[in-house]
């Protein structure tokens, strides 16, 4: 969907730190851990964060073994990450392929990368928010 509009995602408060959040037809339930106030009943928005990056560089990782004919079945990828006051740091990425890829071992790297949620980390878009009523 190249410069065309995403659909919406809506997250609605359940009560406590529960919170339903709608993405197409799936439903996803975030919390906090029980140290903030919460029930550990979904991952936080922080963990889904992580997960959005990783399973990116992920697809990317895939895509690019697919286009260089090397089979990717099996290819992992694990993103670790210090928690801060108010930030995610010291992101780093480990992508385990199920076999040795040679020469495209920097292809590979370079499609994770490269990646549409890295990416979009990269350039640090503006976020406006508006309250309704």
């Amino acid at each position: 969907r190249k410069g065309g509009l995403m659909p919406e995602i809506t997250v609605k408060h359940m009560g406590d730190m529960k919170f339903e959040t709608h993405i197409g037809n799936h439903k996803l339930i975030i919390d906090v851990p029980l140290e903030l106030n919460g029930k550990d009943r979904g991952p936080t928005a922080p963990e889904l964060f992580i997960t959005s990056l990783a399973s990116c560089m992920a697809v990317y990782a895939t895509s690019a073994c697919n286009n260089a004919g090397i089979d990717a079945q099996g290819l992992s990828t694990t993103l670790s990450f210090d928690m801060f006051m108010s930030t995610l740091g010291n992101l780093k990425a480990v992508i385990k392929l199920p076999k040795e890829v040679g020469k495209r071992d920097r292809a590979i790297r370079h499609a994770a990368k490269h990646c549409f949620i890295h990416e979009t980390i990269r350039s640090a878009p503006e976020v406006e928010i508006t309250l309704k009523k």
